[in-house]
């Protein structure tokens, strides 16, 4: 009869809804406490997002440290000779919120955690893709999976439909992606000296780097929420040749990536 072949439609689709929304991962969300603006609009994008159980995480402000205070807490010496410059207020900001991320995910019983700034703009429905990774994140591998763009990549393999898990060589941003516990269980550092987004390094120290091909979540660039981080100049240290040579080299490979097509911008 065509009423309970309906009903029975109406069933099966009610079941498949309620196993759907019963995804959920766990999200930090990194916010300066006095950013209410952005994280009102947080609030906003996070549901649209239906499938994450949210956490913010107050940011760490390091333009009102001291130099001693910022010593203690990060090695701008380690810093200089990595990447010959000085650090920024910024950097080490972002890097210490990263790193209070790391430490939630590794104290708490979740097996992965994706990591937001406050300023994402949802470029593609993440929920599809959500069973697939989880997939590949359950596992005893330090693996971080980017969803970000701007990244360059090596090789690609297809995981659902158009999208592909690219597997990266080297990127940049750090807005947006998922990191399971055995990576943040590496990754974490009493007294950290690199960029939060050296995910060469990362790489380099044995984390897996991944990530969805095409990119999911850019950064809101319109202007309305203004970066409040690295307004500084850069400042360049003095000699440390040998290391400009090896960024000069790197600079060359991610070039010769971009031509062969093995990049995605942001």
């Amino acid at each position: 009869h065509p009423r309970v072949r309906r009903q029975r439609q109406m069933c099966i689709r009610d079941r498949n809804y309620s196993l759907y929304y019963k995804i959920v991962m766990k999200a930090y969300i990194i916010n300066l406490k006095k950013s209410v603006d952005r994280k009102k609009y947080m609030q906003e994008q996070l549901e649209k997002m239906f499938f994450l159980s949210a956490e913010f995480v107050e940011a760490v402000d390091a333009r009102g440290m001291t130099e001693r205070e910022k010593n203690v807490f990060f090695d701008t010496e380690l810093f200089c000779k990595r990447y010959v410059k000085e650090v920024r207020p910024g950097e080490i900001g972002c890097t210490l919120s990263h790193q209070k991320c790391y430490r939630k995910l590794v104290e708490s019983r979740d097996k992965y955690a994706l990591i937001l700034e406050d300023d994402i703009v949802i470029r593609h429905n993440i929920d599809t893709l959500v069973p697939e990774i989880e997939k590949l994140l359950n596992t005893d591998e330090p693996r971080v999976i980017l969803l970000s763009g701007w990244y360059w990549y090596l090789g690609t393999k297809t995981i659902k439909q158009h999208y592909c898990l690219a597997r990266v060589y080297d990127a940049f941003l750090t807005h947006a992606y998922i990191i399971n516990r055995e990576a943040a269980s590496l990754l974490i550092e009493q007294r950290p000296f690199i960029t939060a987004d050296d995910w060469f390094y990362i790489r380099k120290k044995g984390v897996k780097l991944y990530a969805v091909l095409p990119h999911l979540l850019d950064q809101d660039w319109s202007g309305e929420y203004p970066t409040s981080i690295n307004q500084e100049e850069k400042k360049r240290c003095p000699g440390l040749w040998k290391r400009k040579i090896e960024i000069c080299f790197h600079s060359l490979l991610l070039k010769f990536l971009y031509i062969i097509k093995r990049f995605e911008k942001a």
